[in-house]
């Protein structure tokens, strides 16, 4: 429910989500599908405008998915990190770059396509 809150940009929706979902941040599953929790808060961050806060959940969603080699997860997190670093830390084009990088050899790899906003 939290992805579709953010994908159809419902901010109050996505926030009150969020609340219920930030203790299982380090959670990288869920019962319908394989999702990290910490990359869906971190969008939810990012469209509520509180940039740090969707930082650190990526960051905490990388650390998680990199331990399990969840590869889909960490292009999608690194997808969305670079669209964070360029859109509210202009300083860091360089590392948005990397990562924009690294997930669209992923995406191909894995022949996935991403349909973003």
């Amino acid at each position: 429910m939290l992805e579709a809150a953010v994908a159809i940009e419902d901010v109050g929706l996505a926030t009150s989500l969020a609340r219920k979902l930030e203790s299982a941040s380090h959670i990288i599953t869920t019962p319908r599908a394989l999702h990290s929790v910490a990359r869906v808060l971190g969008g939810a961050a990012a469209l509520a405008g509180d940039a740090p806060r969707a930082r650190r959940y990526y960051e905490q969603a990388l650390e998680v998915c990199q331990k399990v080699r969840f590869r889909p997860e960490i292009a999608l997190t690194r997808l969305q990190l670079a669209e964070l670093l360029l859109d509210r830390y202009p300083n860091e084009k360089a590392a948005a770059m990397e990562h924009l990088d690294f997930a669209i050899t992923e995406f191909r790899e894995m022949k996935m396509r991403w349909g973003g906003r």
